[in-house]
């Protein structure tokens, strides 16, 4: 039996590196789109951002920062932004887990008890 999960769509931005055009925006919106369970792009060239909304059943914030490098923008690595990145890959780790979470019933006891 499969189940079928609701999306549970999550935004992230990030910092990138190399934007310096107006079509730079259009090249990462295109790219990042292709991936599964992607809703929105927003690219901002001017501040170096890229705001994506995805569906973390669909594809995972490291799967972005991938697909980001592998287009030519890489992700800030400084300091603070590598220990952002690092925080989100955590906090979306622990919202996979509970995702998949099955609560039992009130009026049953649990398993083994």
């Amino acid at each position: 039996m499969t189940t079928r999960h609701e999306p549970h769509i999550v935004t992230r931005t990030l910092t990138v590196l190399e934007m310096v055009c107006p079509e730079c925006e259009n090249i990462i919106a295109e790219g990042l789109s292709a991936l599964d369970g992607v809703s929105t792009v927003k690219a901002q060239w001017e501040k170096g951002l890229v705001e994506i909304s995805y569906d973390l059943n669909q594809t995972r914030f490291e799967e972005v920062e991938a697909l980001l490098s592998e287009i030519g923008y890489p992700p800030d690595d400084g300091f603070i932004a590598r220990k952002k990145r690092d925080w989100t890959r955590f906090t979306e780790q622990n919202e996979v887990d509970n995702l998949k979470h099955v609560g039992h019933c009130c009026s049953k006891p649990p398993v083994g008890a």
